[in-house]
């Protein structure tokens, strides 16, 4: 069986790098398709909550109410925190960023990288890239 990815973690939405995924895990969740992984509690969903200071809960029923991504982005608007255009682009970049700092967290994302089929990837620095990459978006190098 296939596995169901949400979207690109470098869609936008509002402005906002991950939120369309964020859409997409809520959705995924509620049907029981996230085998138990509670996104809401960890890495980039956990980050844009935080950064929304949104409750993970509320935007799952939110996500899970209505139907289009304009209608959720408006009441994260409408319920979120408000950040500037600028605010919201620093964050972004931030995300994209992101990689492992540290000889521990070095070692487990080769480890998922191997798992995904990409040891000896050079081009994979990011969570983003790893992402894209264990998804299927990231062509061969």
């Amino acid at each position: 069986m296939r596995r169901l990815h949400p979207r690109s973690p470098y869609e936008k939405l509002g402005g906002y790098v991950h939120l369309p995924r964020l859409i997409d895990k809520a959705r995924l969740h509620r049907k029981g398709l996230l085998d138990g992984y509670n996104y809401k509690t960890v890495g980039f969903d956990k980050h844009l909550l935080a950064f929304l200071k949104l409750d993970g809960d509320t935007f799952e029923e939110i996500a899970n109410r209505l139907d289009e991504d304009e209608a959720i982005l408006e009441w994260v608007q409408k319920n979120g925190a408000q950040h500037s255009p600028e605010a919201i682009e620093q964050w972004n970049q931030a995300m994209i960023a992101r990689h492992p700092d540290t000889a521990a967290k070095k070692a487990r994302f080769l480890h998922f990288l191997k798992e995904a089929g990409g040891e000896g990837r050079k081009d994979i620095r990011t969570y983003f890239d790893l992402i894209e990459f264990d998804e299927g978006r990231l062509n061969d190098e």
